[in-house]
């Protein structure tokens, strides 16, 4: 679909939500922002500063805004910053849900838009559309595109699995990424919030070594990961710590490794938080590919209503 198509279907979706905010309860107003810091073991590091305002909002799943953002991208010897301005929301379209962010830096088309169903076997349409974030990519002002879809699968009352398929345009080329991955989960102790899991990635590059992030022939992974995720005093924890192997066409298969933490407040209160961390060794878009690796992100979100 090309951007003005995306456009276009994203601000009618904004406008059938703020019709149906208008029909259904009264909608309030709200101040929300967001940080991401991210960086990894080579120097390079990604900060984004967001301020946003809700025109109308019911709830975290129904309401439609505005906000700016400030990014910022750095690494050994450079620095690039940009300024941000996004449409926001999220609603319903009959029985799928729809949410995302459409805007610009001033010379290109940025934000994300994901559409799903609600049913049990959850089906998502997604697109995003973002700097890639690497010196020759903030230099050039190139800009990366990942379109797909995935699908939940559930398998009875302790197994689910999910499937996702897409495919990945890096703006400064020949080379289509094509993605496949898989999560198999059973849940070891449902009164508890503990399951297993294992998830598998892989993908392959249709123009190897085109620019200056990871892009190998292939590269696969395949990790073992413990997860919970459980509801105190109507706060919602998660932890998740993951485990296996990763191989590339370059590389014999070496260890892989994740931890993820995550920590969200009630809904229903007139302020809202949610924090996010993690690690991982395994390859993200400003990994050169070169040596051991590591990669390090902190968001926090943070809304209030009135």
């Amino acid at each position: 679909m090309k951007a003005s198509g995306i456009a276009a279907a994203l601000l009618l979706a904004f406008a059938a939500s703020a019709i149906a905010a208008e029909d259904g309860a009264a909608a309030s107003q709200a101040v929300r922002t967001e940080v991401w810091v991210g960086s990894d073991a080579d120097g390079n590091e990604t900060q984004k500063y967001a301020l946003g305002w809700d025109f109308q909002h019911q709830d975290l799943e129904h309401w439609w805004g505005a906000k700016i953002e400030h990014a910022r991208f750095s690494g050994d010897g450079w620095s690039e910053s940009e300024q941000r301005v996004y449409l926001s929301g999220a609603g319903d379209l009959g029985q799928w849900r729809w949410d995302g962010d459409i805007g610009s830096n001033g010379e290109d088309l940025l934000g994300n838009v994901s559409v799903h169903s609600q049913d049990a076997r959850r089906k998502e349409l997604f697109l995003e559309r973002e700097v890639l974030e690497t010196r020759e990519g903030i230099e050039r002002g190139l800009v990366q595109t990942f379109a797909g879809a995935a699908i939940d699968l559930p398998m009875g009352e302790r197994w689910s699995a999910s499937v996702l398929a897409g495919a990945q345009d890096f703006g400064s080329g020949d080379n289509l990424r094509t993605h496949l991955r898989s999560n198999l989960v059973y849940a070891l102790a449902p009164e508890q919030g503990v399951s297993i899991q294992l998830r598998t990635r892989y993908y392959r590059n249709s123009e190897a070594f085109e620019g200056d992030y990871y892009s190998p022939p292939w590269y696969g992974e395949a990790l073992g990961v413990l997860a919970w995720r459980r509801y105190v005093g109507g706060y919602q924890w998660s932890a998740r710590a993951g485990i296996g192997r990763q191989r590339s066409s370059e590389e014999d298969w070496k260890r892989a490794r994740m931890v993820e933490f995550g920590l969200e407040t009630p809904r229903w209160k007139n302020a809202w938080l949610r924090l996010d961390a993690g690690y991982t060794d395994t390859p993200v878009l400003t990994d050169t590919g070169t040596g051991s690796y590591a990669y390090r992100y902190l968001r926090l979100q943070a809304l209030i209503a009135f």
